[in-house]
Formats: C-alpha cells, structure tokens, sequence
C-alpha cells in the first residue's frame, strides 16, 4: 500500500472501481486492493498478471486476487506478522465500506440529476420548477455529506498505512534482526557471542539447525510454502526455548541456538529434543491440506574451546551440520 494523498486514493478508486463493474468483479476487499493497484500502474508485473487471467479466464476469480494481493501488496514482513497483516486487511475493510457507500451515493445522485432533467423538460409552472429545485439541493446535500465523510475516512487510512509503514521501516532496518522471523540475523548472533565467550568456561555450545530438503519443498510447493515452513519452524524454536538460549535465522532455512552454561552433552541433548519435537509436525498448506507429513532437521553442534573466536565456533558448528547432512540428514553431529 501506497501513501497517497486523499485526492489521489479518490481518483484512483473512481478509475477502479468502473473497471471492476465492467468486468463483474465482487467487491471483495481483495478486489478492491488489486484493482486500486492495477489503475496505480506501481507493479507492471501486477498489471500483466490481471491482464494475462482475464485474457484466459474472461474474469480475474478471487481465489487469485487473494494470492495476488498477498503477493504484490502486503509485504513479505507483514505478510508472516499477524499484527501487521491483521491491521493491513482491516485497513481494506475500510476502504471497501466506505467505497461501497460512496459509490451507492453517487448514483443516487445521478438518478436524481436524470429524473430532474425530465420534470424540466415538462415543467410548465413555477411550483414545478421550486419542487425541482428542493429535489437537487436534498440530493446534492447528502452526496456532499457522504463525499466529506469518504474523504475523512481515507485520510484516516492513509494516516494508519503510513504508521503500519514505519513500524515494519524500522523492523527492517534494525540491524541485528531477521525481518521475516523477528529473531536475530547473523550480525545480531555475531554480537551475542562476542559479548558472551569472554565470560564462559567451555561451557557455551552452538548448534547450527538446517531444514532438509527446503530447496525441493520450495520448488514443488512454491516459495511462499518454504518461507511459510521458515516462520513455523521460528516459532517452534521460540516457544521451546530456554532461559539461558538465544535464537538466530541466518539465510535460508538455517538457524542458529546460543546454550549459555551447557556442557556439549547437554546441548546435544537439547538438540536431539528439538528435532524429535519437529519429526513429530505435520506442516499443513494455508488452505489445511498436508504437504509435510513430518518436518525434518538436521543439527550440527559445537561447544566453545577456550577463548575461541565467535566467527571459528560458527565455522565448525557449521562443518558439523555439513557432516550430518552428508551423513544422512535428520540428525545431530557434533563432529
């Protein structure tokens, strides 16, 4: 979503909401957020799509607007942070109602402004001509009143995009954290080991989790499936995690677990708990049906060795995590 300004958003939905009248599209909230895109001309990829569906399909179904609004509109953040994507769809909602009613409006005003022109065609006395007069100063009125209240309620909205737009500005630009998981990148992991290896006894471990076969997940099922196994995978490691363990998304399917005061034997355990944990999910499509019968990981853990540099842990917990996927996938190395 864009920050434009009331007049604009106001032309815009004039242009679109036509179109979507002569292609018989619903008005969904949905619809309304494609087509204000389409008549914004902002994404010509947009654009080809809607016009590649109709050019087959003679209409553009809301199954595909749906993915198309997610797709092109709500950003990738917002799209994996309810709280976001909760407040952009309740935004729409606006939109759509207020529309709806300022559409109805204007063409009561309209059918007015026609029975008007009628009776002034016939009219032939003065009281005709007052009823006439009364008739339009009623209707015009109430279309002013409706159009005020439409222009309030965009300026409203563009006043809450533009909040929703700096919130997800400033998750993107912390440095130390993974836009999509809200946990820590690997600058942030960088940081926390600096600061905690100093102070430990050879009791700091590392273990580096990787999702098996993500890239064939994403190329059967689509990317939005393999950032959607991300994010499950992110709150999963979230809710089962210690008081003395700090998370990490590095690229890809890739996480990483700081266990502060844990031996290597208990930070393997500890690994070995999450990936039975993990066997045991059933990853189901956003429309329920089941397309990992059991999510699979493999870890690679690495216990601090004196006053090992942060970058040489990461390095070998990251050859043991190639030694377990070399070894079979789904399973812990810790060498």
């Amino acid at each position: 979503m864009h920050s434009d300004s009331p007049r604009q958003a106001h032309a815009l939905l004039h242009k679109a909401i036509p179109l979507m009248r002569k292609m018989d599209i619903a008005p969904t909230p949905y619809n309304y957020g494609i087509w204000y895109e389409y008549v914004r001309q902002s994404s010509p990829k947009l654009n080809h799509l809607v016009d590649l569906t109709i050019g087959r399909l003679g209409s553009l179904p809301s199954f595909i607007s749906k993915e198309l609004f997610h797709q092109f509109i709500v950003s990738e953040e917002a799209r994996y942070n309810n709280e976001h994507k909760d407040k952009l769809e309740e935004l729409v909602n606006t939109v759509s109602s207020e529309t709806h009613t300022m559409s109805a409006s204007l063409a009561e005003l309209q059918s007015v402004m026609d029975k008007s022109r009628k009776v002034l065609n016939r009219a032939d006395r003065q009281k005709h001509l007052d009823k006439v007069v009364r008739y339009l100063d009623h209707s015009t009125k109430k279309a002013m009143a409706d159009a005020e209240q439409f222009s309030s309620a965009l300026n409203q909205v563009n006043a809450e995009v533009l909040q929703l737009k700096a919130q997800l500005d400033e998750m993107k630009n912390n440095a130390d954290l993974d836009p999509l998981t809200q946990l820590l990148n690997q600058k942030g992991l960088e940081r926390q080991l600096f600061t905690l290896i100093p102070s430990s006894e050879d009791d700091l471990s590392l273990l580096m989790l990787d999702i098996d076969h993500l890239k064939e997940i994403n190329n059967q099922y689509g990317r939005r499936a393999g950032t959607a196994l991300i994010c499950h995978i992110g709150r999963i490691l979230t809710s089962k995690k210690l008081d003395n363990t700090t998370l990490a998304r590095l690229d890809g399917g890739t996480f990483a677990i700081i266990l502060n005061e844990a031996t290597l034997d208990t930070a393997i355990e500890y690994a070995e708990m999450l990936r039975n944990h993990l066997n045991q999910q059933r990853f189901k499509s956003r429309a329920g049906q089941g397309i990992i019968e059991q999510i699979k990981v493999s870890f690679g853990v690495a216990t601090v060795i004196g006053q090992e540099s942060p970058n040489n842990l990461i390095a070998r917990a990251s050859g043991y995590l190639d030694n377990a996927k070399r070894q079979g996938r789904n399973r812990t190395a810790s060498r």
